[in-house]
């Protein structure tokens, strides 16, 4: 008898494991077809990066009417930096320019979404990676979401290697690079975060980060002069031609012109329409941000830099 009793005892036991794993995957399941289906129908930001990415994919050396097509890239110093309608106008006829700007994006961000980009079919004419100094030597990703939004499969090896990344780090990458729901999640939850604390953008312009000290001029000019000679590389192997801009921030960068004249040697174009400190202050919404009076000025004066470039060759 005792037998018989422990027997159905584990009977229940394997059909309540055997239950709760088929809820389980159903719950999975569920939040990755959500995430996939719903997501970016609710959420502005994901909406634009979207949008922004398809017309990315579609660009082809020269658009319909022969204008070659410029692409500019960044993180959301691009987004409240260029008004990108105001940036097309401004290049038009001979240049069609597009935006795809990924928020908290840096350097290895870029390189590897670019080799992504690329790998689907995007042939612009033109690239233009916009990045501060100390985002062009940041070894830092945007985590799960670049995984999924920017970083090919075959990549994740390299991505270890270059961002100093443990195994557990790598492996979440690897399952978040296929997982909608993983990959998205950081940006469902500050979705969420906006929608319960509508001016928490507010709170966190009085909470700055201490940036760590940048390292050595000498270090600085050999760091970015190889990142910039891997992103050229990447480009031309494209078919596009590449060039760097350094956006206006507030505060003293004594590397700018030094880093301009050293990538001229290397026939890297390194574009500074403002220089660090010459924006004022009045033109800046969180003191690192351009604010819209800012942002109309600094995309007229990178059309007409980025225009006065290409026109040399």
């Amino acid at each position: 008898m005792p037998s018989s009793t422990s027997a159905s005892e584990k009977l229940n036991a394997t059909r309540a494991i055997a239950l709760l794993l088929v809820l389980l995957l159903f719950y999975c399941g569920a939040l990755e077809v959500t995430a996939r289906t719903k997501f970016t129908s609710i959420s502005r930001v994901q909406r634009r990066i979207e949008t922004d990415k398809r017309v990315a994919l579609g660009l082809q050396p020269a658009a319909a009417d022969g204008a070659k097509t410029v692409l500019l890239v960044g993180n959301s110093l691009l987004v409240h930096g260029v008004d990108p309608g105001k940036l097309h106008e401004e290049m038009a006829p001979r240049y069609s320019s597009a935006v795809l700007a990924i928020e908290n994006t840096q350097y290895l961000d870029w390189y590897f979404g670019l080799r992504r980009l690329f790998a689907d079919g995007s042939r612009p004419s033109v690239i233009v990676l916009t990045l501060t100094t100390r985002q062009l030597l940041s070894r830092g990703i945007d985590g799960e979401y670049f995984a999924y939004q920017m970083m090919q499969e075959r990549d994740i090896l390299r991505v270890k290697g270059e961002a100093h990344l443990d195994t557990t780090m790598a492996s979440n990458l690897f399952f978040a690079n296929r997982s909608a729901w993983l990959g998205n999640r950081s940006m469902i939850r500050n979705w969420l975060l906006g929608e319960v604390m509508p001016s928490v953008d507010h709170l966190t312009a009085y909470l700055p980060e201490k940036p760590a000290p940048l390292p050595s001029q000498d270090v600085i000019l050999q760091q970015s002069l190889a990142r910039l000679q891997d992103a050229q590389d990447l480009c031309a192997q494209n078919g596009a031609r590449f060039i760097f801009v350094l956006p206006p921030v507030r505060g003293a960068n004594d590397v700018e012109d030094p880093l301009r004249a050293a990538a001229g040697d290397r026939n890297i174009v390194v574009l500074v329409p403002f220089h660090a400190g010459e924006m004022p202050a009045e033109y800046f919404s969180d003191g690192f941000h351009l604010n819209p009076r800012g942002a109309a000025i600094f995309t007229e004066k990178l059309a007409q830099d980025l225009q006065h470039r290409l026109n040399q060759n």
